[in-house]
């Protein structure tokens, strides 16, 4: 099912999805400055959340497992579930503790009704086809009361990148990102309840568009769209990029922006009648 927010180009190959994040499992951690602060953001904002003793953690996209580690300290049955084997072998081999791994879909989650007390999710529902249902496979599988926290990047993330391939040709070289009103729109179809929603502009500046280009691809954020260029990106194209790169003035340095977006939602109280959805 395609979604409806977004075009046929712009949804996600899933199997390149699986495969990008797999080739970057070694090395992910040493390009991933922005997403572990961002997961320490995220995980700040769960220090007022009371969680029952022994809650049930499931961490979406769990990736190499440094927010899975994290949520560990809370005394909490923690499951890391990420897309790409290699991403669960390497968090496995860096784990302390015992913690259950298992590599799946995010939106066809193998596990049961009403059996999670929190959903947790670092820079992941990006990469997934259909928000709608992300967000019924979450309400499915939360407790009554149980809470859905997340991070995501919207519409202007790259938006720098985005603006220097337009003038090299058509295709789409950068990632669909969903707004905001698209992601609450899905969480309240699937019947949550939107605790809170917000975003904001983070600018990170990097030595020059390589140096950019080179954490993306290390971090497994390759573009996945399905109108991506499929033949070798030139070297003529890839300095046509750099400089038609916005703000870029003689000096190499550049400033990326990316829009990050913060959810909490809430599944509704089990005496309150909510929507169900069924994908």
């Amino acid at each position: 099912m395609v979604p409806d927010s977004a075009s046929v180009e712009q949804v996600a190959d899933k199997s390149l999805v699986r495969a990008s994040f797999g080739r970057a499992a070694r090395g992910y951690d040493e390009w991933a400055v922005v997403q572990r602060g961002i997961g320490d953001r995220l995980l700040g904002c769960l220090s007022a959340v009371p969680l029952p003793d022994r809650a049930e953690i499931l961490d979406l996209g769990s990736g190499t497992g440094y927010c899975t580690r994290q949520l560990q300290q809370r005394q909490a049955n923690v499951t890391g579930l990420d897309i790409a084997p290699q991403m669960l072998g390497t968090a496995r081999a860096g784990q302390l503790v015992d913690t259950a791994y298992v590599c799946a879909d995010a939106e066809y989650l193998p596990v049961a009704d009403d059996s999670i007390d929190l959903v947790f999710s670092n820079l992941m529902i990006q990469w997934c086809r259909d928000l709608q249902r992300l967000f019924g496979e979450v309400a499915r599988v939360l407790k009554p009361e149980g809470l859905f926290v997340f991070s995501t990047f919207g519409p202007k993330t790259l938006s720098e990148l985005r603006a220097a391939w337009r003038q090299v040709d058509m295709h789409s070289h950068v990632n669909h990102f969903a707004a905001e009103s698209e992601i609450e729109k899905a969480m309240l179809r699937a019947g949550l309840i939107n605790e809170s929603l917000e975003c904001e502009a983070i600018r990170v500046v990097y030595g020059g568009v390589l140096e950019l280009m080179r954490e993306l691809k290390g971090i497994g954020a390759q573009n996945v769209t399905c109108d991506r260029p499929r033949t070798l990106t030139g070297k003529e194209k890839i300095r046509r990029v750099i400089d038609g790169y916005p703000g870029r003035q003689g000096g190499k340095e550049i400033t990326a922006t990316f829009e990050l977006i913060l959810g909490k939602c809430s599944r509704p109280p089990a005496d309150r009648e909510r929507i169900a959805w069924r994908g």
